[in-house]
């Protein structure tokens, strides 16, 4: 059976001033991970927001007659409007959005992954990602649950292939979120009641470098994706941003939001079985907090 001319698999970077952050030898990681992947059925598209430190001479220099490789410099507003122009030049069927300093979890991950999208052809493919230290140590996700919906991502951005016609539906990315738009992106797509498939096999690799995320920022970008998802609730009508980044902070949210959400007759079943395991985390540790006392 002959293949279709266009990849299964569009792999999309995004890029913006690497040599001015010093972040040049990581992005030689990810761009040699994607060659040793030896993979004919996928593409790498390097979306770069109109670099201004020779970041475009590099690409152009590190991918110079790689095939199935493609170089885009345009200006943008952020890394997720990035990966949405990246969304927009891919011929895939798949979309993986692959960061610009991590790398694929192993080098055949690419093809084992292709061939299960071809059996299956699931609207979205997750598996776990591995965190490599600077020591040498590595440990793998397992914390991958889709009823954790309600309370996180359920998995990693990087380690998730989306259907790109899923993706085009839902509108991509939204940009107004800048740190939790991946976020916001999983909650509307298993919300919307697409079915997805697991894998056993890690997909992506994060390399930990001992920077530590502001915690902060990340609650109240998650606070602001729940008032958009929760918005026209009774019970989210009196709730504030600084209310939702409490519930960030202490991972669950409300019982009369959770148990409102369940009630209503458009809720799909994806999100009902994550708002009773949702429910059940907020009651038992209402029973915690007052068997402190």
């Amino acid at each position: 059976m002959s293949r279709s001319p266009d990849p299964l698999i569009s792999v999309i970077t995004a890029t913006y001033n690497l040599l001015s952050q010093g972040r040049q030898d990581s992005f030689k990681g990810v761009v040699d991970c994607m060659q040793r992947q030896n993979c004919a059925r996928a593409e790498h598209i390097i979306q770069d927001g109109a670099s201004t430190d020779g970041t475009v001479a590099l690409l152009h220099e590190l991918t110079e007659g790689m095939p199935r490789t493609t170089v885009i410099s345009e200006p943008d507003g952020g890394l997720y409007d990035a990966m949405n122009k990246g969304a927009q030049a891919a011929k895939g069927e798949y979309l993986l959005f692959l960061n610009s300093d991590d790398s694929l979890a192993s080098d055949g991950i690419l093809n084992q992954a292709a061939d299960r999208l071809e059996a299956t052809k699931p609207n979205f493919l997750y598996g776990s990602t591995l965190r490599r230290y600077e020591d040498g140590g590595e440990t793998m996700e397992k914390r991958m649950s889709l009823k954790a919906i309600l309370q996180r991502m359920p998995f990693c951005h990087n380690s998730v292939f989306i259907r790109r016609d899923v993706f085009q539906a839902l509108g991509g990315h939204d940009s107004q979120f800048r740190i939790a738009a991946d976020y916001d992106l999983m909650l509307r797509l298993i919300g919307s009641g697409y079915q997805g498939e697991r894998m056993d096999e890690p997909i992506s690799l994060f390399w930990d470098r001992g920077a530590t995320s502001d915690q902060d920022a990340t609650g109240k970008d998650y606070a602001r994706v729940w008032m958009s998802y929760y918005a026209g609730f009774k019970s989210a009508k009196a709730l504030s941003l600084d209310d939702f980044a409490g519930f960030y902070r202490r991972g669950h949210m409300p019982a009369r939001l959770i148990w409102e959400l369940l009630r209503r007759p458009d809720t799909p079943e994806s999100i009902k079985i994550a708002a009773r395991h949702s429910l059940a985390k907020t009651l038992r540790r209402s029973v915690q907090f007052w068997r402190s006392f």
